[in-house]
């Protein structure tokens, strides 16, 4: 058995631009663009996500209601429910736009001199930074959420963290450095997203527990690879 044939598959990589592009990807369909009720002021989904946001940063998450969102944009309750559902759509949303706004495009870019195990290791600081962020501004209220609130960020969380594991693999996939007889021998069949698996959780387990396992991954990585 090796190295990684028990590690959950990512979904296949896909060879788009972009791909570590995070976009919002709200669970119902919603409108695109303002709109006027009789005399309402008219509103946009972006301003209301962008009231939520500066809410939930000052007062929390579990805090924050529908009721005081559309105060807060001058707009009747039902203006926002127009765009979300429900307050789990609403809260899910100002956090996604936390990770939108910290896991910018530019931290996923492959550098030029940067093999797969160099770029994984550059990715590591970032994300550690990303995350120090999220404990300390976030996590504590994330507890205090509805359970249908949870439920909503949790599957938000999940689709952020299978869009990165499609694009760790196509690093692999493009890094002309590394030994493809070796990378099938440690990783299997389905190479690329088996590894993409392994390195993505190792990364987040790494991150959670503060240790050095993914550090010795990556010297391994580079010893079995290139």
């Amino acid at each position: 058995m090796n190295l990684v044939q028990n590690s959950k598959m990512a979904a296949k990589a896909q060879e788009e631009e972009g791909m570590f592009t995070f976009s919002s990807q709200p669970a119902r369909k919603t409108h695109s663009k303002g709109y006027r009720m009789g005399n309402k002021a008219t509103i946009t989904r972006q301003r209301i996500l962008e009231a939520a946001y500066a809410m939930v940063k000052d007062v929390g998450p579990a805090n924050i209601s529908i009721r005081r969102v559309a105060a807060a944009c001058g707009v009747s309750v039902g203006s926002i429910y127009n765009y979300f559902p429900t307050k789990a759509d609403l809260v899910a949303e100002t956090i996604w736009l936390f990770w939108q706004e910290s896991l910018h495009r530019e931290m996923f870019i492959v550098g030029s001199n940067e093999d797969f195990v160099a770029f994984c290791e550059r990715l590591m600081g970032d994300l550690k930074h990303t995350l120090e962020a999220f404990r300390r501004d976030w996590l504590s209220q994330l507890a205090s959420l509805d359970a249908e609130s949870r439920t909503e960020v949790r599957r938000r969380e999940e689709a952020a963290f299978d869009h990165i594991r499609r694009g760790l693999a196509m690093a692999i996939e493009r890094d002309d450095k590394m030994n493809a007889e070796a990378l099938k021998a440690v990783a299997g069949d389905a190479a690329a997203e088996n590894l993409a698996a392994l390195v993505w959780n190792t990364m987040i387990s790494s991150l959670q527990h503060d240790d050095a396992s993914c550090a010795a991954l990556f010297a391994l990585l580079r010893r079995a690879l290139y």
